[in-house]
């Protein structure tokens, strides 16, 4: 099962890589679907909501939370897309983790919805895709929510057109994600690594481009914290990480303080 999604996976990116995904103009073609590249009308407990519709898949067996993925908190998250008109849906595609349940959801008035389809779980594990052709349904707001599984709700693409074309599901370029705990950590070795050779090298009289240096680990701590609060709370390997980062920046701290009392308090030689 695993080499059949490979290829299939592999031949939707073969045909992105010839175009036909993309007009002349820079536009998506009808075989992209009605979603590319468009943004939400709202949204609710759903982060990185570009990447629902960036035309980019995730790996078959990528773990769910990774930088190409749009993770959805929980049963009550959500993401509504107008599509300008009642559209009638007749295909949709997901890439989304493999053991939760996916729901598309249609509505005229964008109050009242009703069900369109279920992209039920595969039986494996990481991000697996799912298609359905020969759907039938009509509304101008289309909504995606997920439930049951293992609670961790994430998905790379989402996909819908109304005549299904030819090539169902759209051609997708496909990528290796890397995990957010995995960035997460290798951008606190290096928030550790800058704040203390920024304590070390500050000196008052220190030229202005050194103390702009500042803004290397401001910017690391702003980026940290996002990925941290996507992901809280964090697994035990990365907080060992978060822990040993604070402390070398604490002792980089100490030492410094260290040797400048110790500098003040040495007698100076009488000339």
């Amino acid at each position: 099962m695993k080499s059949s999604r490979w290829a299939a996976l592999a031949l939707v990116t073969a045909a992105g890589c010839t175009g036909l995904a993309t007009g002349l103009a820079g536009r998506p073609s009808p075989e992209a679907g009605l979603l590319r590249g468009k943004s939400p009308l709202r949204s609710r407990g759903v982060s990185h909501v570009d990447r629902l519709t960036d035309g980019i898949a995730a790996a078959p067996d990528d773990p769910p939370r990774t930088d190409l993925t749009s993770v959805l908190a929980s049963p009550q998250s959500f993401v509504v897309y107008d599509l300008g008109r009642d559209t009638q849906i007749g295909c949709a595609a997901i890439e989304a983790d493999g053991d939760d349940l996916y729901r598309l959801e249609l509505s005229r008035d964008g109050a009242l919805f009703t069900p369109l389809w279920s992209a039920g779980a595969t039986g494996d594990r990481g991000m697996q895709p799912r298609t359905a052709r020969d759907l039938v349904g009509t509304g101008r707001y289309l909504r995606l929510s997920a439930s049951a599984g293992d609670g961790l709700y994430a998905v790379a693409e989402l996909s819908v057109a109304g005549t299904c074309p030819p090539r169902w599901p759209p051609p997708l370029a496909l990528q290796t994600g890397t995990p957010v705990d995995e960035s997460a950590r290798l951008k606190a070795w290096a928030l550790a690594a800058c704040a203390a050779a920024y304590i070390f090298a500050y000196r008052r009289r220190a030229p202005d481009f050194v103390k702009l240096f500042i803004a290397v680990p401001l910017g690391l701590v702003t980026s940290l914290s996002v990925q941290l609060a996507e992901i809280w709370p964090p697994p035990p390997s990365l907080r060992l990480v978060l822990f040993a980062s604070i402390a070398i920046v604490a002792g980089a701290g100490a030492l410094r303080v260290g040797v400048t009392r110790w500098r003040r308090a040495r007698p100076r030689r009488s000339s």
